[in-house]
Order: C-alpha cells, then sequence, then structure tokens
C-alpha cells in the first residue's frame, strides 16, 4: 500500500518537474533563417515582394524569440529561409534570362528600330529619337551617346524649342521603383544633353515607370522597347 502511494504521489508530481523545464530557442532554425537571410538585400530590386516577405516575416519571428515564443517563432523562422531562398531563386533566374537574352542579341546582331535609327539631312538630324536602357539600368550605352548627340544637335538647330523627356520602364518591379527608375533614366538622359550644350531649362522630365509600355506584350522584346527615354515636344 505504501508503494502505491508513493507512486501515485510521483505521478502526480511529474507535471510539476516537467513545466518547471526551461524551454530553448530553436536555434538550428535561427541558424538557418540568418544564413538564408544575409545578402538578402540584393534581392530587393529584382525580387521586391520575395524580398519584403522574407524581411517582415524574420521580423515577425525575432520578435516572438524576444517574447520568448519558441513554437511560433520556430515556424516563422522556416517561413522566413524559405522567402529568402525564393527571392534568391527569382533574381537567378532573372538574371540568367537576361543573360541568355544578351547573348541572343550579341549572335544575331539584329538591325536598330526604326524608332532607334536617326535619320540625317543636309540640316541635320530629321526628328528627336527614342532612346533604351539595359534591364534594371540608368546608364548610357555607346550607342545611347551616339543618339542623344543627333538629339543635341537637332536641338541646337531648333534653338526655341523645349522638350519634355519621359522615362519609361518594362513591367517587371513594383510601381514605385518603376517610377524612381524611370525618373533615373529621364534625368540621366537630360544631364548627357546638358554635358553637350544643351540649356537645362529648355529641358524637363518626367517618370511615367511601367504605366505607358510601347508595347503591352509580356516577353524580352517587349521589355526591352519598352526600356526607353522618349521625347515630347513643348510649345
Amino acid at each position: 500500500m505504501r508503494k502505491t502511494c508513493i507512486f501515485i504521489a510521483g505521478l502526480l508530481m511529474l507535471p510539476v518537474f516537467l513545466s518547471g523545464c526551461p524551454k530553448r530557442a530553436p536555434q538550428p532554425e535561427i541558424d538557418a533563417a540568418e544564413t538564408a537571410m544575409a545578402g538578402i538585400e540584393d534581392t530587393k530590386d529584382c525580387a521586391p515582394e520575395a524580398y519584403q516577405a522574407a524581411k517582415t516575416m524574420m521580423d515577425k519571428a525575432k520578435a516572438l524569440l524576444k517574447e520568448e515564443r519558441y513554437d511560433e517563432a520556430k515556424t516563422a523562422l522556416l517561413a522566413a529561409k524559405r522567402l529568402a531562398e525564393k527571392a534568391r531563386a527569382e533574381c537567378d533566374k532573372k538574371r540568367k534570362e537576361e543573360e541568355e537574352r544578351k547573348k541572343k542579341l550579341a549572335a544575331a546582331k539584329p538591325e536598330p528600330t526604326p524608332a532607334a535609327k536617326t535619320v540625317e539631312n543636309k540640316k541635320g538630324p530629321a526628328d528627336l529619337v527614342t532612346v533604351y536602357f539595359g534591364f534594371n539600368d540608368s546608364n548610357l550605352s555607346d550607342e545611347t551617346r551616339r543618339t542623344l548627340a543627333a538629339n543635341a544637335e537637332y536641338l541646337r538647330i531648333h534653338s526655341s524649342l523645349r522638350v519634355q523627356v519621359e522615362g519609361h520602364c518594362d513591367e517587371r518591379g513594383s510601381t514605385e521603383y518603376n517610377l524612381a527608375l524611370g525618373e533615373r533614366r529621364a534625368m540621366t538622359t537630360k544631364k548627357y544633353l546638358v554635358k553637350l550644350g544643351i540649356d537645362p531649362g529648355r529641358i524637363e522630365i518626367i517618370s511615367y515607370g511601367e504605366e505607358r509600355p510601347a508595347n503591352p506584350a509580356s516577353n524580352e522584346d517587349a521589355w526591352a522597347q519598352n526600356r526607353r527615354a522618349e521625347f515630347l515636344k513643348l510649345k
């Protein structure tokens, strides 16, 4: 009878002992998530949605860890890791696609589109010409500089003309990011024209981001046509 009582008392005390065991932070999940999040800033432009989701989930995991809600934190850490890996995968895919596109263009050596050709006569260029940019880029290529040199000549000949440089982007990326990228493209174009001697007071800039595509299709050729700076003549 005494042994039975001791056994029952032991069972009653077991939850007390178990409840006294301290919970431990899920260190393997913490390490894995932190490794996946390292360098996540590199995906901000090429995978903005997955990047932001990963950052948000990691912040949530840190808050749960601080509150010692370890089971919930573990779930959040695993989600942050997966989202960070997704962002990197999206960026890698886009970079690979862009590299392949450049290789194909270099191999095919296509003729420039009609809008990109500079028509000249004895009085100078026939009109202002649209210029184009690389993926996620606002820098001027050698071809773009040659086109802008012809545009500067046109503006010198038509000395009373004022223009608006409109920056455009393809459909990839967030609305906010594309508006900023379009503005950088327009500003880079203006600065180069000013460098060539055009009065900055004759040039206004505006960004339309992805809102006014030259080609509404969703493929590499259309995206290349949409990454541009166009010229609108002002009265």
